[in-house]
Parts: structure tokens; sequence; C-alpha cells
């Protein structure tokens, strides 16, 4: 009974079942968010003409569909570019779909340690269709970016066992052991993504980008850069923001907000939570919608 038992667990280990589609969105997640949205439709509508039409001229310059996004990047010389998700089955669809289909890169850098990178790879070149990392499917991305590729360097440099047990010199030492983790494997000149859960990839101190952008030279920090990748509706600030601007008659589908910073000023005081949140930790933003 006790090997049958056994046998059992490691199968739904090794074989999990692909989680079921969720619903369509509701149009509203989040309600609580919303009065945000009613206060700042209401400023809004308090504008003069002109100045309805130059915030909505502002918006619509700043908000760039994805792939006008994708083409400049692959453009840029960007060195290190720190990709923020939520570990959602949604997001690594969208990820591996719109994003890694497109994009060249040389590295790729997984929250994954070194040992559980080299099983994933051993199940993709087993031919699995499916497997999770941190709970959303893995694989799919794999297969892309190999695809959109061919060559490219997969790593994991999440903390190890070893290094969580000796290292305690820090305010967040597991960050700093994955910044420790990534200039072993950085090679200057290539292009490196790391996809990672959205708090690393914040510039807020004791976190990896503001940990990475901390020891490099003024030349490489301006080849490097942190973006958030969010759904319309896996955000409440943000889901209240993307109904906004769907209210006033800006239209868009997947979205770029390229530049955080260069938003109209009203924006900011109309919506603190979302800049707090996000506009002010990431220097992009990727909107995907349902």
């Amino acid at each position: 009974m006790l090997f049958f038992l056994s046998a059992y667990e490691w199968v739904l280990e090794e074989y999990p079942r692909r989680p079921a589609e969720p619903p369509n969105a509701k149009r509203v997640v989040h309600p609580l968010y919303h009065q945000t949205r009613i206060k700042a439709l209401q400023l809004f509508s308090r504008l003069p003409s002109l100045e309805k039409t130059a915030v909505k001229e502002r918006l619509k310059s700043k908000l760039i569909p994805i792939k006008q996004w994708r083409t400049h990047l692959n453009q840029t010389d960007f060195q290190i570019l720190c990709m923020g998700e939520l570990h959602k089955e949604s997001t690594r669809r969208f990820l591996a779909e719109e994003l890694f289909a497109i994009l060249g890169i040389d590295v790729l850098l997984l929250e994954a340690t070194p040992g559980e990178l080299k099983r994933l790879i051993k199940r993709l070149e087993a031919g699995r269709d499916y497997f999770p990392l941190l709970d959303a499917d893995i694989m799919r991305v794999l297969r892309t970016v190999q695809a959109r590729n061919p060559g490219i360097r997969i790593y994991g440099i999440e903390q190890t066992d070893k290094q969580a047990t000796y290292d305690h010199d820090h305010s967040n030492p597991r960050d700093q052991c994955i910044a420790q983790n990534f200039w072993k494997t950085f090679e200057p000149g290539l292009r490196h993504i790391i996809l990672f859960g959205a708090l690393h990839c914040t510039n807020e101190p004791n976190w990896l980008f503001h940990n990475l952008c901390s020891r490099v030279s003024p030349d490489l920090k301006k080849k490097m850069l942190n973006v958030r990748v969010l759904g319309e509706h896996q955000n409440g600030p943000l889901e209240a923001f993307v109904d906004f601007i769907d209210e006033i008659g800006i239209e868009n589908k997947d979205f770029v907000i390229p530049d955080t910073r260069s938003l109209p000023e009203c924006i900011y005081q109309w919506f603190p939570i979302l800049k707090r949140q996000t506009l002010d930790k990431y220097r992009s933003l990727v909107v995907f919608r349902s």
C-alpha cells in the first residue's frame, strides 16, 4: 500500500495536470479600486476642452502597441532586461506567444536553481508538453525561445540551498545570491532577459534589479531595463486605469508604456496606487488584455 501511495504521489508530482482555462475575465474583477476610476473620470470631465484633448493625445502617444515596442526593442542594444511577472498561466502564454516568439535574445535566466533547470530541460527534450515552474507552465516559453533563438543559453540563477544556508550578511540575502549567480553567467555584449517574479525586478533597494544596477558602469547601466508584465485584470489599480482609458476613448489591445515617467502629470495624481506600486518601480509596463 505504501509503495502504491508513493508511486501515485510521484506521478502527480512528475506529471501534473494542466489547469483548466479560467472563464473570460469580467470587465471588473477588482471593484474596490474602481472608485479611483470614477473619480478620475469626474476630474477628466471637468477639464477644459483643450486640456482634455491634450491629455488624450499624450496618452495615445505614450501607450504604444506591443508590436511597435517589440520592434523597437529588437533594434536597441539592451544587454540586461529584467522582466517581472506574476506566475500565472495567462502570463506565461502571453510571454511565449507575443514576446519570446519575436524577440531576439542570447541568454534567458530563470527563477530556478541549476538543478531544477536541468530537470526542466530533460523534460523539454523528452517532448513534455506541460510542466510548471512556480505554478505556471514553463515548457511553452522554453520551446518558443529556443525556436526563435537557436543556440540560446538558458541558466537557472535562483539561490541554492547551500547559498541559503551560508549567506546571512545582507538584508535580502536571497536577491544578493541571485545577483551573484547572474554575474557568473553574464557575457558582455549579449542580450540577457531575466524572467523572475515582479518584486525582484523593481528598482527598490536590496532587490535583484537594484543590486545589479549598483555594480555596473554608467555605460552598461544605460543598456539595462526593468519591465513589469501584467494582465489587465491581474492588478486592481491597473484594471481601474485600463477602464479609464477605455472610457475616455483610447482604444488599445495589448499595449506598452515604454517610459513610465512620461505620462501626463494628472495620471500620476489620479492613480496614486498604480504610481506607487508600478509606475515608480519599473521603467516600462507591458499590459496584455483578455
